[in-house]
């Protein structure tokens, strides 16, 4: 009986991210905060290294959205397929560009991909809309050659979204912590008043962060495991005020920047006692 009511909520979660992410669409690649240059050449220094330690024959973006894995990778690798279960997304990615690259429509914890076809896998800020992102572990697991690499990033840290859920909207706060207090415990709001979203869909669809409360290094740990995954290693992005250092007008941007980087490696050395000031948490994990 829980076996069943768990598939109807996989199937439910995945009904309400076809919902809201075919009205954000449109607005996506501009809404997004990953879409910012900094996190575009964040990311792109994390794929090349990917690719030159695995292989850059072919990638595997699953939940790739309208396209933000896919726009970076294409210049570094042969071919790409790109899955994702709302079309409306799939029909916003440009497909234009030096690499082969085939869109699929398609529930990424059943899709059918080639056994071992894969040097790269990834899943970008994508897991936690998922309600059991097991079937998609599994996924990815099979689609890798040996010695391929699953990539995932910018996923709820659990231990931030537990601090910010405990803090009391409207008290006298620092604007960086208000501005967290909005987009992390009232972004449903937001979403609604913007986009006509109903705050129970967007929600459902948002499960690993609205109803979850984000991902702990060592249940991702676990699942990997489960799914045969070896050489897991975790990294933590993102602190709090960081886009307020990397944006402050007092300095100039290039300053901004490397004042920031600065203070990420401080608190990376303090990891695990820091690990609840970074939002966002990713991995990498080796078949």
């Amino acid at each position: 009986m829980a076996a069943e009511h768990g598939d109807d909520l996989y199937r439910e979660v995945l009904r309400a991210n076809v919902e809201l992410h075919s009205r954000l669409a449109a607005d996506y690649s501009s809404c997004e905060p990953h879409f910012r240059p900094e996190n575009v050449a964040r990311v792109e220094g994390r794929l090349r290294e990917l690719f030159a330690s695995a292989g850059s024959e072919r990638l595997l973006d699953l939940g790739c959205g309208t396209g933000f894995i896919i726009s970076i990778a294409k210049p570094y690798v042969r071919a790409i397929t790109g899955v994702d279960v709302t079309q409306a997304m799939l029909d916003r990615v440009d497909t234009s560009g030096p690499a082969r690259i085939e869109l699929h429509n398609h529930d990424t914890g059943s899709f059918p991909a080639a056994d071992a076809g894969y040097d790269v896998v990834t899943a970008y800020s994508f897991l936690h809309h998922l309600y059991d992102i097991g079937p998609t572990l599994r996924t990815a697991f099979r689609a890798l050659r040996p010695g391929g690499v699953l990539y995932a990033d910018l996923e709820p840290n659990f231990y931030f979204w537990e601090g910010v859920g405990a803090l009391e909207r409207g008290r006298a706060y620092d604007p960086i912590v208000q501005r967290e207090i909005e987009m992390v415990t009232y972004k449903d709001e937001d979403i609604a008043s913007k986009f006509g979203v109903d705050q129970e869909v967007f929600n459902k669809a948002e499960y690993g962060k609205s109803l979850a409360g984000g991902f702990k290094e060592e249940d991702l740990r676990a699942q990997l495991e489960a799914a045969g995954f070896r050489d897991i290693a975790f990294d933590y992005s993102w602190f709090l005020g960081q886009g307020y250092l990397i944006n402050d007008a007092g300095y100039p941007r290039a300053e901004g920047l490397r004042l920031a980087e600065v203070a990420a490696g401080v608190l990376h050395k303090a990891l695990p006692l820091s690990r609840g000031i970074f939002k966002y948490l990713g991995f990498t994990a080796r078949k």
